[in-house]
């Protein structure tokens, strides 16, 4: 099911600036039960969007309805876009934006229990993605680079580590990118390229009840290959296991991780 502004196959304007310059923003719920998990997280981070681009605010109990009409009655992926609507030609926007509103429910998912994932296989992708600190953090509808990095996945790749212009490792294609070195948790910035994701700032608020000290830095490729075990974090898999391609070996189970209790907690946060 599709809603735009409220309306069943409602009509895309083909003058919104979403289509035509990716003048938009997007939240990737899993909802259960007809409830967006973490919404405080995704509310946070779209209304920090809005902002930023100068949106009007969204009506949140309005969101929150139509998610609810379009989710189906077990788990799903549903994507909820904020484009600034209709606008003259050219890149100045219009001086009051009437946004369109988009929510879309994608099919039921088949959770994997966390205890039985296993671990992604990485490869390092070829393609850079820009520095912007105007626009890191925002899960803006301009995800060009991340199209290309898809593309340049290897045949047996389930995730690409993603590297910026100046050659730091910031994120993975959907997620992101975690490293384990003994009870530190490390994870690239956002300030200057990639997404401030939901469940990243989840783990970075609830680490250190599991005993774990969460620091942001810039981890060469070697620092990489050298961490005690690696992990992705987004809304689909929550906090889930990988491993580069050419690691030698798998690491340990997944129920024998350390930060499996953290894992699961996660999973089960609403």
């Amino acid at each position: 099911m599709i809603l735009v502004n409220g309306e069943l196959e409602g009509r895309i304007a083909p003058l919104d600036r979403g289509l035509l310059l990716g003048d938009g923003l997007f939240e990737t719920l899993l909802v259960r039960a007809g409830r967006p998990q973490l919404w405080a997280y995704h509310r946070d981070r779209l209304w920090r969007g809005v902002q930023q681009l100068g949106f009007p605010e969204p009506d949140e109990p309005q969101i929150l309805e139509e998610v609810a009409r379009v989710a189906a009655p077990d788990t799903c992926l549903v994507r909820l876009t904020l484009t600034r609507g209709e606008g003259p030609r050219g890149y100045a926007p219009p001086e009051i934006a009437t946004p369109t509103r988009i929510v879309s429910a994608g099919p039921v998912i088949e959770e994997t229990p966390p205890h039985a994932r296993a671990s992604l296989i990485m490869g390092h992708s070829e393609i850079p993605v820009g520095v912007n600190p105007a626009l890191a953090g925002l899960k803006h509808t301009s995800r060009l680079e991340h199209v290309m990095a898809r593309r340049s996945w290897k045949p047996g790749w389930d995730e690409a580590i993603l590297h910026d212009a100046l050659g730091r490792v910031v994120s993975v294609t959907q997620g992101n990118l975690w490293l384990r070195e003994g009870r530190r948790l490390v994870t690239p910035p956002v300030e200057q390229a990639g997404i401030a994701g939901t469940r990243r700032a989840w783990i970075r608020d609830h680490a250190p009840r599991f005993g774990f000290e969460v620091v942001e830095a810039y981890p060469g490729p070697t620092r990489v290959g050298q961490a005690d075990s690696l992990y992705v974090s987004n809304a689909r898999l929550g906090l889930t296991p990988a491993r580069l391609v050419e690691a030698d070996k798998p690491g340990p189970a997944w129920q024998d991780d350390p930060v499996y209790p953290m894992g699961i907690a996660l999973h089960e946060a609403d």
